[in-house]
């Protein structure tokens, strides 16, 4: 039985945490590669290798594997422009209400999509996953966004899973690690550039989120053919060499 590959982007957090538990559990096939990334402005990284190996013990390694830490900083600067050089008058005319909050969230969970995208190439795996939830309220996970990741995920031949989506409550997160035996803690790396939501999100920021992306993010992609196997190779410079 050849194993189905998944590479699963590993915060260290207890939303990617239990995403991992679901997928060993939703089927004896699946087989995860386990990643974390790296911004350039996130401290704590090394926590991650601790929630890896909790997983790691308790369903073997035959079923899954930790790849470490990956920067993502040369991807990530591709999308800069032209945010950076706009005055307010011409961001709020092309992107609505985009904050900057949401835009660094909006280019850095991008570049995780191409990286986690370019590793599956190298290796043969045909899914990609997160510890997305529309609960959070960050326009990179609710409706809109998380069809657009969809689509650039099947346009490079693979499909996008997302084991804890719909879980709107963090009590029941714990206490479904907890029935897994697991203490439901987990030391997240923090990122220097993400600010908590205070008041949600109105629409303009929303349209602001999908306008940034579909003027700019995706026809980058698409102009720098971001998703062929040549560029996977090109870039896997900055990835271990155990994943080639």
């Amino acid at each position: 039985m050849s194993p189905k590959k998944v590479v699963l982007m590993l915060s260290g957090g207890r939303d990617s945490f239990l995403s991992a538990c679901l997928l060993l559990e939703k089927s004896p096939e699946y087989y995860l590669y386990m990643v974390t990334f790296d911004n350039g402005f996130t401290y704590g990284l090394d926590s991650v290798k601790g929630t890896a190996e909790r997983i790691i013990n308790k369903y073997g390694k035959n079923r899954a594997q930790y790849l470490g830490v990956i920067r993502t900083s040369a991807v990530l600067r591709e999308f800069y422009s032209p945010y950076f050089n706009m005055k307010p008058e011409e961001q709020l005319k092309r992107f609505y209400g985009l904050t900057p909050s949401q835009y660094h969230c909006l280019i850095c969970r991008t570049s995780m999509y191409l990286y986690s995208i370019w590793i599956a190439m190298l290796n043969d795996a045909s899914y990609i996953s997160e510890g997305a939830r529309a609960s959070q309220e960050f326009v990179i996970e609710l409706s809109g966004m998380i069809e657009r990741f969809s689509l650039l995920v099947k346009s490079a031949g693979m499909n996008l899973m997302l084991p804890v989506y719909e879980l709107d409550d963090d009590w029941i997160r714990d206490k479904e690690l907890i029935s897994r035996g697991f203490l439901s803690k987990a030391l997240e790396p923090k990122c220097l550039l993400g600010y908590p939501i205070q008041q949600g999100v109105d629409q303009s920021v929303i349209d602001g989120v999908h306008a940034y992306y579909d003027q700019v993010i995706l026809p980058r992609i698409m102009q720098k053919k971001l998703l062929t196997l040549d560029n996977a190779k090109k870039y896997a410079v900055c990835i271990p060499e155990r994943l080639m």
